[in-house]
């Protein structure tokens, strides 16, 4: 069984720490970032798990930060679940190629803090996605099977996608859309794999609320391209360090399918014949500025990915949304 860790402030240090229930064993040393925390700290980590000795912290004592560190690389998955393409006007069984862009590290922010919401964005949006954070260098092309996950994949995450889709849909800016700062909350919690995990990472529940409704509710099986294919490709692409970041997409429920059609990608498919493509972008825009389900300001968004059996459990992020110039110090 894996191991589950936190990083997290006490007065002035910074420190690791293993979960255990609603305590934390902390680890011996000082590690600055996560790629410096995935040698000695998580070997340290895996010992104390099995064995807890020293210092402990109750969980509600500490600050919980993100365990995943900046500079780093932030690659993200674009349409990635059966359904969410279905919910967007999308045809899944259409789908012949791996979607991917990236977010900036800058927008990391801790799983339980503000996402700060600029003055200049109306439609915010919400993703749940599971966060594969990687182990060991790839720096050229290789084949990740699933059998050996482990060995690429130090550890799982819960990580929110936060986007603001009026940036997104009317000036077609991906990396702008989804890099404003605190636009990607990370943790709490981070688990460290092991061997026997590597099947249930396509069996873990998602589920994201807001304001104690849910959203988001799915699981892992739905998608379409899995982490070990999703891996091999990008070893062909770029090179990937440990403490890099890659985020698997989504699944339905975002705001910005609020109320979707069943026969949404029908609907878009016979658009695209009658509109040019401006034209349609600006009749999407114009819809959207009148979905009730964007993020606003006050708004509680809660997230949670675990493995049926409870083995897995990335805690519950929280994350309450605030206005510039108005989130907590």
């Amino acid at each position: 069984m894996g191991v589950h860790v936190a990083r997290f402030k006490t007065g002035s240090e910074i420190r690791w720490g293993v979960v255990q229930r609603d305590r934390l064993v902390v680890i011996p040393g000082q590690y600055a970032t996560l790629a410096g925390f995935l040698g000695e700290g998580a070997a340290h980590a895996r010992r104390l798990a099995a064995a807890p000795e020293g210092e402990t912290l109750a969980v509600r004592d500490v600050e919980l930060l993100s365990p995943v560190t900046a500079p780093c690389n932030v690659v993200c998955q674009g349409q990635n679940y059966r359904s969410h393409m279905l919910e967007v006007g999308q045809d899944p069984e259409a789908k012949n190629f791996n979607q991917f862009f990236r977010k900036a590290s800058s927008s990391l922010t801790s799983g339980h803090g503000d996402i700060v919401k600029p003055e200049r964005v109306r439609m915010l949006d919400y993703e749940i996605e599971l966060g594969l954070v990687i182990g060991r260098p790839l720096s050229g092309p290789c084949r990740v099977e699933r059998e050996r996950l482990h060995e690429f994949v130090a550890g799982l995450v819960i990580c929110n996608d936060v986007s603001a889709r009026d940036i997104q849909l009317a000036e077609g800016q991906w990396y702008k859309s989804k890099s404003f700062r605190t636009f990607c909350p990370a943790g709490p919690y981070l688990y460290l794999l092991d061997a026997e995990d590597n099947a249930r990472v396509m069996n873990l529940k998602l589920h994201l609320s807001v304001n104690d409704q849910t959203r988001q509710d799915s699981n892992t099986s739905e998608m379409v391209y899995p982490p070990e294919e999703t891996l091999s490709e990008l070893s062909e692409v770029m090179d990937l360090f440990p403490g890099d970041l890659v985020m698997t997409g989504t699944p339905r429920g975002v705001a910005a399918g609020h109320n979707a059609p069943k026969n949404a990608k029908w609907i878009k498919k016979f658009l695209t014949v009658v509109m040019s493509e401006k034209e349609l972008t600006q009749l999407v825009v114009k819809m959207q500025t009148r979905n009730p389900a964007y993020l606003k300001e006050g708004d509680v968004v809660r997230a949670t990915i675990s493995s049926p059996d409870g083995s897995i459990h990335l805690g519950t992020q929280e994350s309450r949304v605030v206005a510039a110039g108005r989130a907590s110090a």
